[in-house]
This record gives C-alpha cells, sequence and structure tokens, in this order.
C-alpha cells in the first residue's frame, strides 16, 4: 500500500477552477461565494454546489495576504450600510448618549474600511418595510445594522433573507439575530466589586423597568448573584418601575434606606432634587456613563468600541456571504472601564448610622 502522500500533493481548487466548471467568469464565482445580491439566488445557490461538490476551500494564506495588502492600502469605496433607526422621533435615537456613541464607531470603523454608514428611518413619512426594502435592494444595500429598539420586545418588519443582519443589544426580540452589545452581567459585579471595596453593604438598584429588559435582567440577576454569595450585602429589594415617581423613589429610600444607589446617569439629579448629598449622604453609581462624562462614578460601555465591533462582524459577514436569520446567532460581548469619578466615598470612615440617618432624614425630608 501506497503512503498518503505517493501520489504527491493534492492541487487545491481555486476560484478559476469553480467559474470553468460552471460556466461564467470567476469574479461570478467570487459574488456568489459571498453571497452577494448582485446575483441571482438561483445562480448563487447553483455556484455554491458547485463548489462544495469540487471541494473548494479558501486559501488561509491568501486570505491574510488580502487583509494585509488592504491594511496597507488606501480604502477604497466598498458598500453602504444601513443603520436602521426603528424610533417613531429620529432624533431621540440620537438624544442617547451611548446610542449616540455607538453610531460615532460604527462610522468610524466604516469609513477606515471603505465603506459608508446611511441611517434609514423606518418612521419616515411615506415609508413601509416593503419600501425600504425595494430601496436596500436598488442600492446593492446588504448589510443592516440594527440599531437599539425604542422599547422592549420590538422586531422591525423587514424581509431579512437577503441581508446581512446586526443587531445592538437585547431589546430587539425575539433575539434571531447576531449580537453585540455591553457584557452587562459583567460590568454590575464590577460595579459592586467597586462598592464593596469602600465599605458599602445596602445596596440599591433604581431605574425603568425596560432598561432591565433591554439588558435580559442582567443587571438584576447579577445583583441577585452578589447577594446569595456576599453574606454581608445587605437585602435592599431594587426599585423598577415603567415610570418611577418621586412619591415611590422617597419612599423606597426612606423604607431601604440604601447607603447607595446604582442607576442610570440622570438619576443623580433625581436624589438631587430629593435633598440627598452626593456621596455624604448617599454613594451613586452609574452603568450608562457616556464618554466625556468622568465626574459620576461607575461604568463606561466601551460604546465606541460596540460600535466599531459591530461593523467588524457585519463586513465578515458580508465576505463570509452569511445572509438572514443565522441558525445559531452570536453574542460579541465587549467589555465596560470603570470611571473613578467622585459620587463615591469610603464608607469605613462614614459616621455611625443613627447619626447618618438622622442627617438624611433632615436633608431629605422623608
Amino acid at each position: 500500500m501506497s503512503s498518503p502522500d505517493a501520489s504527491g500533493p493534492v492541487k487545491r481548487v481555486t476560484i478559476r477552477d469553480i467559474a470553468k466548471v460552471a460556466g461564467v467568469h470567476f469574479t461570478t464565482v467570487g459574488l456568489a461565494l459571498r453571497g452577494s445580491a448582485q446575483l441571482p439566488e438561483g445562480t448563487r445557490q447553483r455556484i455554491r454546489d458547485i463548489a462544495e461538490r469540487l471541494g473548494y476551500r479558501p486559501d488561509p494564506m491568501l486570505a491574510a495576504l488580502n487583509v494585509y495588502r488592504r491594511a496597507n492600502q488606501p480604502r477604497r469605496y466598498q458598500a453602504t450600510l444601513a443603520w436602521i433607526n426603528n424610533w417613531p422621533d429620529r432624533e431621540a435615537l440620537h438624544r442617547n448618549e451611548c446610542f449616540q456613541e455607538y453610531f460615532a464607531g460604527a462610522q468610524r470603523r466604516a469609513e477606515k474600511m471603505g465603506y459608508v454608514l446611511e441611517e434609514f428611518w423606518l418612521a419616515e413619512p411615506g415609508m413601509t418595510p416593503e419600501r425600504l426594502v425595494g430601496i436596500l435592494k436598488a442600492r446593492n444595500i446588504e448589510g443592516l445594522l440594527l440599531a437599539p429598539q425604542p422599547a422592549p420586545n420590538m422586531f422591525p418588519a423587514l424581509s431579512y433573507e437577503n441581508f446581512a443582519v446586526l443587531s445592538f443589544g437585547y431589546s430587539l426580540q425575539p433575539s434571531v439575530f447576531h449580537v453585540v452589545t455591553n457584557h452587562h452581567f459583567h460590568s454590575i459585579n464590577l460595579t459592586l466589586s467597586n462598592l464593596f471595596q469602600r465599605g458599602y453593604k445596602r445596596v440599591g438598584f433604581f431605574g425603568e423597568q425596560a432598561w432591565d429588559d433591554k439588558v435580559e435582567h442582567s443587571w438584576v440577576g447579577g445583583m441577585a448573584m452578589a447577594r446569595a454569595l456576599n453574606p454581608g450585602m445587605m437585602e435592599v429589594p431594587p426599585l423598577l418601575k415603567r415610570e418611577p415617581s418621586d412619591r415611590e423613589l422617597r419612599q423606597w429610600l426612606k423604607v431601604n434606606r440604601p447607603d447607595v444607589v446604582i442607576s442610570y446617569t440622570g438619576a443623580s439629579e433625581w436624589f438631587h432634587q430629593l435633598g440627598y448629598k452626593i456621596p455624604e449622604d448617599l454613594g451613586f453609581a452609574s452603568l450608562s456613563l457616556a464618554q466625556e462624562i468622568s465626574s459620576i462614578s461607575g461604568i463606561y460601555q466601551n460604546n465606541v468600541r460596540i460600535g466599531e465591533a459591530a461593523v467588524d462582524f457585519i463586513i465578515s459577514m458580508l465576505h463570509s456571504g452569511e445572509r438572514g436569520i443565522p441558525r445559531t446567532p452570536t453574542r460579541i460581548l465587549v467589555e465596560s472601564e470603570w470611571i473613578e469619578g467622585t459620587t463615591l466615598r469610603d464608607q469605613r470612615t462614614r459616621p455611625a448610622a443613627g447619626k447618618r440617618r438622622k442627617s438624611n432624614e433632615l436633608s431629605a425630608k422623608v
């Protein structure tokens, strides 16, 4: 019996080999293998079948060489990517500083890679899902970035089978597409670790129910796990409401007496309005800091990096020919950074609890 390599190395099947069998130009084969909508689905499938039958496998060395060449050449225009805005008020999405940074990061990375990121507003007068799909096809736009939705459990009614699709976060439900987002569970753990190091024990969580829904309950889940693993952490039930009121917040503070509250950035003003001095009377940590904020302690979710990662992934989908709803969705989780800020203090040097409560009650009028 001869050894496996007795006949010499096996010749690698090339794109030109596939083109010869398929009776098409080699550039057509390249389009088909990338799943380009410039070709009819029947043509793409026929060429893919031929490639599979011939045993075609992409050359990893050639792919690495192409990446190197592209990295060292001026970027020529490649294609346009669509940023899908599903908010009733177009500008409301961009008024959210975190989402604004998603877009900025995605736009910056797209330009670097030779792509253009263009926003399409689903609520634009005269726009329908069918019309938008028609526009995208007519302009050969195949990559869709689904921006965060205005409310949990929303799903834009588009026809997705001819597009590479990536969703920001978990607000789009059912969560059937690839997702890029912050690692929210690690973010709440990072926050709690910094609070425990400062001696905080009565940790409260306050916010709108929709925000915890949008992170698949990672924040409240992280709080529950921390209480189970840290016997010294006091029980403070979270205050999660659809639209929390001043009265509900005041009552929650009075009954539960947290020494620190985790919330979103804008909530710090709410506590000031109730008469609390931060951090003297109450510590505060945000889970949603924007890039330029350094005065508030808490989490910066690396929003710009999330936008960049979204573009990297959608481009890889375009190159690999992946379209439509994936069989197994992928989750890309970007880690956070801790921002020291000035809204926390060292609890180990704080006055006795009875004296502190009296001060709180006088200043907050609760």
